[in-house]
């Protein structure tokens, strides 16, 4: 019984970050500049393996001491034709649609963005973005619960 009391008393000192682990699934589609739609998936997962902490995002994986601040998606614009998401596809895309958590995130041409280079618009939740200097970034700020939110940087927002 003591052994029992002294186990319980030594678990509850154990920070609760130590125990941290996260599976987020996300899924969407491509639509890629030949016209041609790929479905697939896309997530986070963090979690405790062989006495290491692993974080996963799509098919990247990596060993790391704790749950990243962030993590980053890059949104490469090429000369206003096509965009490229190098941790998605290695093919140049129209578009894409990623729901992740409860986040649902889009790119898409839009023809009456006349501002947009491309015309290429990206959504967050209904939020839109444009491109502006340099790529666009899509950052995904986690606590040890998972994503805690969701931010679309060095993109600008469209004047109404």
């Amino acid at each position: 019984m003591m052994r029992l009391m002294l186990l319980s008393t030594l678990l509850w000192l154990v920070p609760t970050a130590a125990w941290a682990q996260f599976e987020i699934d996300g899924e969407g589609s491509l639509l890629l500049a030949n016209d041609r739609t790929v479905e697939f998936d896309y997530g986070f997962s963090y979690y405790l393996q062989e006495g290491q902490y692993r974080f996963i995002v799509g098919r990247q994986s990596l060993n790391v001491p704790s749950v990243p601040q962030k993590y980053s998606l890059a949104l490469i614009l090429q000369q206003d034709k096509a965009v490229w998401v190098p941790d998605f596809i290695n093919d140049p895309l129209l578009g894409f649609e990623l729901t992740i958590d409860d986040y649902v995130i889009k790119l898409y041409q839009d023809d009456s963005a006349r501002q947009a280079p491309g015309r290429f618009v990206v959504s967050l939740n209904g939020e839109l973005f444009h491109f502006s200097r340099g790529p666009g970034q899509i950052n995904f700020y986690f606590t040890e619960q998972g994503i805690k939110e969701v931010r679309v940087e060095g993109m600008f927002k469209p004047r109404r």
